[in-house]
């Protein structure tokens, strides 16, 4: 097996080498299970790959250039491509050294505040793929596009999945945590924006302190205070069954699956299990286990394609790319595998931005959703929905 490996990477190494000459051809609409030949391109690819990041530089880079191989084997074509290690460098100097070697659009970098900083530079004149958001309160130049898998445009999606599904009234539950704060922040925003109303929130921190948690957001807290001065005042035992708020029709929850494997049970213990609980995508492992999962039966939440239907994507040549993926690092492609899906949509973007900006309601299938682009040049990806039932994700 490792000799097949090894051949079948040297083999996309050759096929890299003799694909960085490339020819010319207008973009247009994508088609549905064919790759898009490439225009004329020179693509530097901005990436941290050394340091704290270089695992998750690591999978989108050769994400990134296994799509680029299945585009070199469908089309006979190719953008060349250069890398370049952004880890301790300032990226003004490492963007101005990539236009130097003839770079005509930059795909990076990845780090937030080398995006921001980049993306307000009066030295980025042409276009750039940033592979991040900017930060809050920063205004970006006009060729600065905005790709990421960030959790808070789940969050969004999360809101607008509840809002059509006719919720109005919504608990949210979420850690203590910076993280935390953002996307249930980014949920609030996008929920209120549409009429929608946050009945109340719970942050959490251990899951010692979970059951206390979720009885203080459901009102059963106050419920069992009550008990106590009803036994005070009569003097003896009463049968109680608490009952918890009703003023709310859905639950958004901020939760790892080991988080949620323990809240999901206590919201059907204090009687709210019938309530629709939407999620992220982190609330799924990222593979089926239903000996564990079984736990967060009912609970709905988005995820991407790569994952949720692996080997069965449209277009077809995804799944290649998957397959080929899979069988050069078995061991990494399932940890890492947003990331390599990252790095595939990374590469079909060079070629499709063209098309997004002159159809902003056409959308490009991808490994990490339908890819849109919106007029504020930020990529919008639509995930699929799925629900957890006997431990296994149900595509809804």
């Amino acid at each position: 097996m490792k000799r097949l490996i090894a051949l079948l990477q040297l083999s996309l190494l050759v096929m890299f080498i003799f694909s960085q000459s490339s020819c010319s051809r207008s973009p247009g609409a994508l088609p549905s299970q064919s790759i898009p030949a490439s225009h004329q391109q020179h693509i530097a690819l901005l990436l941290p790959l050394t340091g704290t990041y270089a695992p998750y530089a690591d999978a989108i880079k050769n994400g990134f250039f296994t799509a680029l191989y299945e585009q070199k084997k469908q089309t006979g074509t190719a953008p060349d491509v250069t890398v370049f290690d952004t880890n301790g460098k300032n990226i003004e100097t490492v963007y101005e050294q990539a236009v130097s070697q003839g770079a005509n659009l930059i795909v990076g970098p990845l780090d937030k505040a080398n995006v921001t900083q980049l993306a307000n530079s009066s030295a980025a004149k042409i276009p750039v793929l940033a592979l991040n958001t900017i930060s809050e309160n920063h205004h970006k130049k006009n060729n600065v596009f905005e790709f990421s898998l960030s959790p808070t445009d789940e969050a969004r999606s999360a809101a607008e999945k509840a809002w059509q599904d006719k919720r109005r009234n919504v608990i949210i539950i979420a850690p203590q945590t910076a993280l935390g704060d953002r996307v249930a922040n980014a949920f609030t925003s996008q929920w209120t924006d549409a009429g929608g109303t946050v009945v109340a929130k719970q942050s959490y921190t251990t899951m010692a302190t979970l059951s206390a948690d979720i009885r203080n957001v459901l009102g059963i807290a106050s419920a069992y205070q009550n008990e106590h001065q009803i036994r005070h005042w009569l003097h003896q035992d009463v049968r109680f069954i608490p009952e918890p708020r009703r003023d709310f029709d859905s639950i958004f929850l901020v939760a790892t699956p080991a988080m949620a494997r323990q809240i999901q049970p206590l919201l059907k213990f204090y009687f709210v299990g019938n309530v629709p609980v939407f999620s992220t995508s982190a609330v799924y492992a990222g593979a089926p286990n239903p000996s564990v999962d079984n736990d967060i039966n009912g609970i709905l939440f988005c995820e991407i394609p790569w994952v949720l239907t692996p080997n069965q994507l449209s277009p077809n040549y995804l799944n290649n790319i998957q397959q080929q993926i899979q069988t050069l690092w078995p061991n990494k492609s399932a940890s890492f595998s947003k990331f390599y899906a990252f790095g595939v949509d990374a590469f079909f973007l060079t070629t499709a931005l063209d098309q997004l900006q002159s159809n902003s309601s056409s959308g490009l299938p991808g490994a990490t959703g339908t890819l849109y682009l919106t007029p504020q040049h930020v990529i919008h990806r639509e995930l699929l929905w799925a629900q957890m039932q006997d431990g296994q994700p149900k595509i809804q």
